[in-house]
C-alpha cells in the first residue's frame, strides 16, 4: 500500500483524513502491488479522534476494482456521537477475492459549511484480522494452534475418579465391597481425591500444565475476560491468574511481538483517551490493557491453565494421577486410623521430589560435573603513531 497524502503522520501504521462540510484534506490511497496478492480478507478499522463542530461526519469508502468502480461506502459517526465514546472504534470487513485493485478514501456527509468550525478526524487502519485467509507460511503466525501441543500428552499419568475412587477402597481393605462401598463412603473417597489434586496443584509449580493463552484485542477496548480468550479451539483450557506468568506481551499485525508491563498506575489515566499500542496489563476481576489499543492486536499470557472438571466418575486428574492416589490414600488411611499412613504420606512425597527433580532437564546443576573452560585473560594491544604493537 502506498500513498502521498495522506500519511501515518503520528508513525502508529494509521491513515488520518481531516474534514468538515467544506470539504476534506487528502485523497485516497491506493494498493500498486501485484493484484495477484489481493486475496482473503482485509479489515478496515477506524477511530473518530475529533468531532467536527459544522454537523458534517466522515464516510469510509473502498473499492475493490483498479478504477474505483463500485465503491462501498458506511458513514461513521454523526453530530450526535457524544464526547464519552469519540473514540469509539468500529470495522469493515472486505473480502479482496476477485480484486484488481484496492482504494480507500474519506470523504464528509451532511452538515453546514463553517469555516471557523472544528474539523472531524478520522484515523484509519488497515489490518490483517483474525478472519482473514491470506497465505502465510506455515505455521500462520495468526494461529494460536501454532504455539501450543496437544492439549494432554502421555507423559504425565492421567486417571479417572471411578478408578482412583476404586484403589483408594481396595488399599484400605474394602476390596470385596469396591464395587458398591459402604453408605456415605464413596462421597468421602471422592472428596479426599478432589480436595487432594486441589491442594497439591497450589502446593508445587512442576506441573505440566503452562501453555500461552490469547485474546484478540479490539480497537478501543481495554477489559477481556480470563475466559474468553482463544485457547477453546483446542482444549477449553482457561488460565488461572493465581499461577506464575512467565511472559505476558502483544502481537501486532505484521507478527511483530512487544512485552507487556504489568500494573497501570491511575495517573496514567490522564491520557486514556489516547489509543496507541498496549503497554500495560493489570489483572483484577478481568484482564485490563493499557492504553486501549488503536487497532486489531493479539494478546499473550504464557501461564498455567486451571484445574479441569473433575466431580463425575469419569473425570479424569489434571495432574499426575499418582501422586493424586497417594496423597489422598494417606490421608484416608489417617481418618481410618490405619498404622501406615505416614508410610504412604512418605511415598507421595518421595515420589513428588522425584517430579520436581525430573522437570529440572538440562538446568540441572551437580558441581563438579560440567567442565568450565579456563578464563582468558584479555591482552591490551596499544596503537601508536599508526603502529601495531
Amino acid at each position: 500500500m502506498t500513498t502521498t497524502f495522506p500519511t501515518p503522520v503520528n508513525s502508529d501504521g494509521r491513515y488520518y483524513w481531516y474534514g468538515s462540510a467544506e470539504g476534506v484534506t487528502g485523497g485516497q490511497i491506493n494498493f500498486v502491488g501485484d493484484p495477484t496478492l489481493l486475496t482473503g480478507t482485509c479489515e478496515l478499522t477506524w477511530t473518530i479522534l475529533q468531532r467536527a463542530g459544522d454537523g458534517s461526519y466522515p464516510v469510509v469508502t473502498y473499492s475493490t476494482q483498479a478504477g474505483g468502480g463500485s465503491p462501498v461506502s458506511q458513514q461513521v459517526g454523526s453530530e450526535g456521537t457524544p464526547q464519552a465514546i469519540i473514540n469509539e472504534s468500529g470495522g469493515i470487513q472486505v473480502s479482496l477475492n476477485g480484486a484488481t485493485g484496492f482504494i480507500i478514501n474519506v470523504t464528509s456527509g451532511g452538515g453546514a459549511p463553517n469555516p471557523l468550525a472544528a474539523q472531524w478526524i478520522l484515523a484509519v487502519a488497515i489490518t490483517r484480522n483474525a478472519n482473514e485467509t491470506l497465505p502465510w507460511d506455515f505455521p500462520n503466525p495468526f494461529d494460536p494452534i501454532s504455539y501450543n501441543c496437544a492439549c494432554m500428552d502421555e507423559v504425565v499419568p492421567t486417571d479417572t475418579l471411578a478408578n482412583l475412587r476404586t484403589r483408594v477402597l481396595i488399599r484400605l481393605g474394602y476390596a470385596a465391597q469396591a464395587a458398591s462401598p459402604p453408605p456415605g463412603m464413596a462421597s468421602l473417597i471422592n472428596d479426599f481425591l478432589i480436595s487432594g489434586q486441589k491442594l497439591l496443584y497450589k502446593k508445587y509449580t512442576q506441573l505440566h500444565t503452562r501453555r500461552l493463552f490469547r485474546w484478540k484485542v479490539t480497537p478501543g477496548q481495554r477489559f477481556y475476560s480470563l475466559k474468553d480468550n482463544d485457547e477453546d479451539v483446542l482444549c477449553n483450557f482457561t488460565m488461572d491468574p493465581t499461577r506464575h506468568i512467565s511472559w505476558a506481551g502483544i502481537q501486532d499485525t505484521r507478527n511483530v511481538w512487544y512485552p507487556l508491563i504489568e500494573g497501570i498506575e491511575p495517573q496514567l489515566y490522564t491520557m486514556i483517551t489516547k489509543p496507541w499500542r498496549p503497554a500495560r496489563y493489570e489483572i483484577r476481576q478481568c484482564i485490563e490493557i493499557y492504553p486501549a489499543p488503536d487497532q486489531t492486536y493479539w494478546m499473550w499470557f504464557k501461564a498455567h491453565f486451571g484445574l479441569l472438571t473433575f466431580a463425575a466418575d469419569s473425570d479424569s486428574t489434571t495432574i499426575d494421577s499418582e501422586l493424586v492416589f497417594l496423597h489422598a490414600l494417606s490421608n484416608a488411611k489417617a481418618h481410618y486410623g490405619q498404622a501406615d499412613a505416614n508410610n504412604i504420606q512418605a511415598q507421595a512425597n518421595a515420589y513428588r521430589r522425584l517430579i520436581i527433580a525430573g522437570s529440572h532437564g538440562t538446568k540441572s546443576y551437580i558441581p563438579g560435573t560440567i567442565a568450565v573452560p579456563p578464563a582468558v585473560r584479555p591482552t591490551l594491544i596499544q596503537f601508536s603513531d599508526n603502529a601495531s604493537g
